[in-house]
């Protein structure tokens, strides 16, 4: 067997057996230098094995080479960096490499045959959160018409005429009140005594007179300062253009029914209903030519949008006789 280093120098002795004396160094004389219990030359000491020998020198190339890989990638980085300061704080566009596009192989990025590049989207095409969502085609994209509110109730009034009876029961129609005129003078006036003075006459206008050739009679109960009457055809009546007579009822929010019963003689009277509240106004007219009493009901129908009047004007509109051409009245009656 080889020698190791604890043998290394040490001669044999007679007998096979070791000297007493302890080991020798090398002499240095002699041209040897230890070999760590190898050998490097001669043919005492083991040789040294290659691969240890190797190792040393490949120890070193596996840290120079990613040392060296790594300050490469250093320099590369510092030097795009200070391009891209130079090309910002210069405003040199042209410094800064353009971003190369993706090899595609073979197939061009802008074929011949196309006339314009296709546009790419942007941030800004892109639909925000709170951007409504985009109409239907087809479908209309304004929002539903507001339903708009009525207007406010201003009032109703309407006149319609109709034909008198041969007997008018004044206390049977007139629920909330009756009036007749003229039974006892040119100014009398009877009513209802548990009417509240619903019904009321405006100043009288001159010339008046009172009349007693009625076609119709007019008949009440429990009347003031009249009880009663079981039918009269006294009435009171003017003469000329423009004279005439007024009357008032209240009025409020619910419908009520006003009837007037007038007459003409050798002329035309028209009838005026408007509210005190104000609103809209109804007239109409009625006429006789000849020198006869002839009589008419007009019925007003009226709402106010408060509690007020209802003003009616009953005016000879026109004369047909300058003796004493004009308009009459008789009676009325609220319900």
């Amino acid at each position: 067997m080889p020698d190791d280093d604890r043998t290394t120098g040490r001669q044999p002795q007679p007998g096979g057996r070791p000297s007493d004396r302890g080991p020798r160094r090398p002499d240095p004389a002699a041209g040897l230098r230890p070999g760590y219990g190898y050998r490097t030359a001669g043919r005492r000491g083991a040789a040294v094995p290659p691969e240890l020998l190797e190792g040393r020198s490949r120890r070193l190339s596996e840290f120079l080479m990613p040392a060296a890989v790594i300050l490469a990638g250093v320099l590369v980085v510092i030097a795009f960096g200070f391009i891209v300061s130079r090309a910002v704080s210069g405003d040199d566009k042209a410094a800064i490499p353009p971003v190369q596009p993706p090899a595609l192989g073979d197939v061009p990025l802008n074929p011949p045959d196309q006339q314009f590049p296709i546009p790419l989207p942007s941030a800004s095409d892109s639909p925000s959160p709170t951007d409504p969502p985009s109409p239907t085609p087809g479908k209309s994209s304004s929002a539903p018409p507001r339903k708009s509110s009525p207007p406010p109730f201003r009032g109703s009034v309407s006149i319609a005429r109709t034909g008198i009876p041969g007997l008018v029961d004044l206390s049977a129609e007139g629920t909330r009140d009756w009036v007749h005129w003229g039974e006892q003078s040119t100014f009398s006036l009877e009513r209802d005594d548990d009417g509240g003075f619903a019904i009321l006459e405006g100043p009288p206008t001159a010339p008046r007179f009172r009349h007693g050739f009625s076609p119709q009679r007019f008949a009440w109960r429990g009347g003031s300062p009249v009880d009663h009457s079981d039918g009269t055809p006294t009435g009171i009546r003017t003469c000329g253009k423009g004279n005439g007579f007024t009357i008032s009822a209240p009025a409020g929010t619910s419908a009520r029914t006003l009837k007037l019963y007038v007459g003409a003689l050798a002329g035309r009277g028209r009838l005026t209903a408007k509210l005190s509240t104000g609103g809209p106004t109804a007239t109409s007219t009625f006429e006789e030519r000849g020198t006869n009493l002839d009589t008419v009901a007009f019925v007003v129908t009226y709402r106010a949008p408060k509690n007020g009047k209802i003003n009616l004007s009953w005016v000879t509109e026109d004369s047909f006789n300058s003796d004493c051409g004009g308009v009459a009245l008789q009676a009325a009656t609220l319900r």
